[in-house]
């Protein structure tokens, strides 16, 4: 009896052992290529930013609806009580907490939604393509989303249609039997004419890198991507009788959406002072 019962436990720990740290390495390197992207980006923003943002004393005053607006950055804090739009638990220490913040939940929705945000992008979110010859253009793109985080993880922020999907460059795709899902919202894209090839040159030579949009915008309608993946079950026999393990399930979705209402959005040059386009949304 003893010794069937130490094959039954080190059957359950060499199948779990094994069964987290697959899960572990594709996780792992999940999160350090997001970080590594994240990380990137964000020095790239942050250089951009300080060459090309105004000074406190020289800030560009846009009037409404540029200048409205709650500030959101990209990876940064949600707007405070963003749980309240999606069901599911109140965010708490104890039962005392949660009850007292689910309390709190309808007047929350209601602040949320009367509240106009806005999203500053620069080089990381606003991306001038390669010069068409033969269309004479510039395409233009502006990112369709940002995410930002609470307590319980991240939340999508889309202007575009965002789909739940694989991006096709994950990290994990190699050696795992299913790949995580992400919010993917197409950019919203915009077209410079140029007269010649010397004159696309030189625009982008002055502009490339100095490309800004404001995005303004109030909240809309929730998602929540599940994409849940049973964990194979190990069965094994062991002193003549069979054991199973496992069988239970992953959530691998993208996880929570807002599909925001778009008020307007701007993209300018010059330290924002030099409007190229301008989107005009239902929310305006």
């Amino acid at each position: 009896m003893r010794q069937l019962s130490a094959a039954l436990v080190a059957l359950v720990v060499v199948a779990c052992h094994g069964q987290d740290e697959s899960k572990k390495r594709t996780l792992d390197k999940l999160e350090k290529s997001k970080q590594d992207k994240a990380e990137k980006q964000k020095k790239d923003a942050d250089a951009d930013a300080k060459r090309f943002a105004p000074k406190e004393s020289e800030a560009v005053k846009l009037g409404s609806p540029w200048d409205d607006g709650k500030l959101i950055t990209s990876d940064g804090p949600c707007p405070e009580g963003i749980w309240a739009l999606f069901k599911g638990d109140a965010p708490g220490a104890d039962k005392a907490e949660k009850k007292a913040n689910e309390a709190k939940r309808a007047d929350l929705v209601q602040d949320l939604k009367a509240q106009t945000f806005m999203v500053k992008l620069r080089s990381d979110g606003v991306k001038l393509k390669d010069f068409d010859a033969p269309k004479g253009e510039f395409p233009l793109e502006v990112n369709g989303s940002i995410e930002c985080t609470d307590s319980f993880g991240h939340v999508a922020l889309a202007w575009t249609a965002a789909k739940a999907g694989n991006p096709g460059n994950s990290a994990a795709k190699q050696d795992a039997e299913i790949t995580q899902n992400y919010w993917l919202a197409p950019p919203v894209t915009f077209a410079i004419p140029m007269k010649s090839m010397s004159e696309a040159k030189e625009w982008a030579n002055a502009n490339r890198i100095g490309l800004s949009a404001r995005v303004v915008f109030k909240l809309g309608k929730v998602e929540v991507d599940k994409k849940l993946h049973k964990v194979a079950k190990v069965t094994e026999k062991a002193a003549g009788e069979t054991i199973s393990i496992g069988g239970g399930t992953e959530d691998w979705g993208a996880g929570r959406l807002v599909r925001v209402e778009l008020v307007g959005l701007r993209v300018a040059t010059e330290k924002e002072t030099k409007q190229i386009f301008e989107k005009k949304g239902d929310g305006s």
